[in-house]
């Protein structure tokens, strides 16, 4: 009778979890094709998509095309997608593709925020709840409907978190085995998974030693569970840093690069502080402000429940506050260093990690309160906090002090910028071209690239020969240069091989248009003069 009892309840726990992943997907589909269909897409997202697209539909197709700037698994995913493209041109022009595939990363993730609540013990509608507060939290809304990268990683984070769980309930290798996939493969998607990875370890290593302090050999056994979750995240890192050595030249490409992160965020330095502040205390204000106004109750929560949890001597609720604690601690010790944008889709990780210490809390409030209303009444309390606390994340994500990309969004729907680049790629493709014959730094003009029915007429830079034609293109028949201003493509590569191309050809070709949004971002379209 227990079984059945059990196997029911475990089937009905499953159902309710497939109802949320569903309910999840429609409304994030939803949201995204109502994004999309008004052009306010993240240059970021239809990068992602624009490194995948090159391999099959560029000129030069080689899986190399890829790029080793960003981590690959974003990119990867949309490719079967991207195939798709000559029957369902707005895959790749909107960037579809990518929001298809972050709709069903949010989704999945959503569910996977049901269950990891479920195993730290919250039950019935407060459970339902927390995973709404979730779900429809606007860092992880719009994460799951642009075709952003975070709906991916947090996916991978959860189900990070999820098998540590497990294994700090049940020490089995298996689970240790599935936490280090799961860090390896959100590697693969950010960089930031090198912290969790760190965290994960320590606990790991930590715990074991502990449990096994008083047999020999204990801290053998300690190190082996370590190597045995790091594994899978160090051969992510060492093979992806390999391979870029081998193709590019650099072992970490986001830090060498002229496009990388490191680069970029150099170059606008001054409009970062122009916004933020300068100097460390300004820097500080700024990110808390931005965590207390997007996740106000993660940090008080999540002391919270680390007390309780060492009252109870229980560890299960330190698998999700080392995952996703060690990534938030280290987007904003990054930003503080100098070395990152300070977006405020950087703070997602406290969004769950609020949710899981207000389930945690909830379901622990039997055994260390005796309060019968505290028992009763705090979980519900909790989860109705962070619905409550939702409006003012929304509203924070609609500030433009805060909401720099959103903002930044908004403007270039308003002005038409896409509208205009897909002007470009079309005019150019009246042109009756060859192959190759327009070189531009897809660094910046990816959306043109992406919105043309011929996108072997560009010679661009993920092409293997794209040097040798730009620095002698009237031997390869490479007539035509389509640049930017320096102001928006500050590492342009024709700019840099021609300095002084933007403004008047360089003294080696000559202007033949221009195009221009309303914003004031301008395309010229050059010919060289013995072409």
């Amino acid at each position: 009778m227990t079984r059945q009892y059990l196997g029911s309840a475990r089937r009905k726990q499953r159902r309710i979890e497939r109802g949320v992943v569903v309910a999840a997907l429609i409304a994030y589909l939803g949201a995204g094709w109502w994004l999309s269909a008004h052009d306010l897409i993240f240059p970021d997202a239809m990068s992602r998509v624009a490194n995948g697209y090159y391999t099959m539909h560029s000129r030069d197709p080689h899986l190399a095309a890829i790029g080793f700037v960003w981590n690959p698994l974003p990119s990867l995913a949309v490719i079967p997608l991207l195939l798709l493209t000559p029957i369902w041109p707005a895959l790749a022009s909107k960037a579809v593709a990518g929001c298809l595939v972050s709709a069903v990363c949010g989704a999945v993730t959503a569910g996977l925020a049901h269950r990891l609540l479920g195993i730290l013990g919250a039950r019935g509608v407060v459970r339902l709840l927390l995973t709404a507060a979730f779900a429809l939290h606007p860092l992880v809304l719009l994460g799951a409907t642009t075709g952003a990268s975070e709906a991916m990683f947090l996916l991978a984070c959860l189900f990070t978190a999820l098998h540590l769980v497990r294994w700090l309930n049940d020490p089995m290798p298996w689970h240790l085995v599935q936490a280090g996939m799961g860090a390896g493969i959100a590697y693969l998607v950010r960089y930031e998974a090198l912290a969790a990875g760190a965290a994960m370890t320590v606990l790991v290593v930590g715990t074991t030693w502990w449990r096994e302090r008083r047999r020999k050999g204990a801290a053998g056994m300690a190190l082996l569970d370590g190597v045995l979750v790091a594994a899978p995240i160090t051969a992510a890192f060492g093979l992806w840093a390999l391979a870029s050595k081998i193709i590019v030249g650099s072992w970490l490409e986001t830090f060498t690069s002229q496009y990388g992160n490191s680069a970029q965020v150099g170059t606008f330095r001054v409009s970062i502080d122009g916004i933020v502040g300068t100097g460390s205390g300004a820097q500080l204000v700024y990110i808390s402000e931005q965590l207390i106004r997007t996740a106000p109750l993660a940090v008080p929560l999540t002391i919270l429940a680390l007390l309780v949890a060492w009252r109870r001597r229980e560890p299960t609720f330190l698998a999700p506050m080392f995952v996703l604690g060690s990534i938030l601690l280290f987007q904003n010790l990054a930003f503080l260093r100098g070395m990152s944008f300070g977006w405020i889709r950087f703070q997602i990780a406290a969004v769950p990690l609020a949710v899981l210490a207000a389930g945690y809390l909830a379901a622990s409030a039997s055994e260390w309160s005796r309060s019968r209303w505290v028992r009763k009444g705090l979980g519900p309390a909790l989860a109705g906090a962070l619905v409550l606390a939702l409006p003012l994340a929304w509203v924070t994500e609609a500030d433009p002090r805060f909401g720099r990309e959103e903002a930044l969004a908004r403007e270039v729907a308003k002005g038409r910028q896409y509208e205009i680049e897909a002007a470009v790629a079309q005019d150019i493709g009246r042109m009756g071209l060859g192959r190759g014959a327009v070189i531009t730094d897809v660094a910046y003009s990816f959306p043109i690239v992406l919105a043309s029915r011929n996108p072997a007429v560009f010679t661009i830079t993920t092409d293997r020969d794209f040097e040798d034609r730009l620095s002698h293109p009237r031997s390869s028949a490479a007539d035509y240069v389509l640049i930017s201003a320096p102001d928006s493509a500050p590492a342009d590569a024709v700019d840099k091989v021609y300095p002084g191309m933007w403004e008047n050809g360089a003294g080696v070709a000559s202007l033949i248009r221009e195009w221009k949004d309303g914003r004031g971002l301008a395309w010229r379209l050059y010919r060289f003069n013995d072409a």
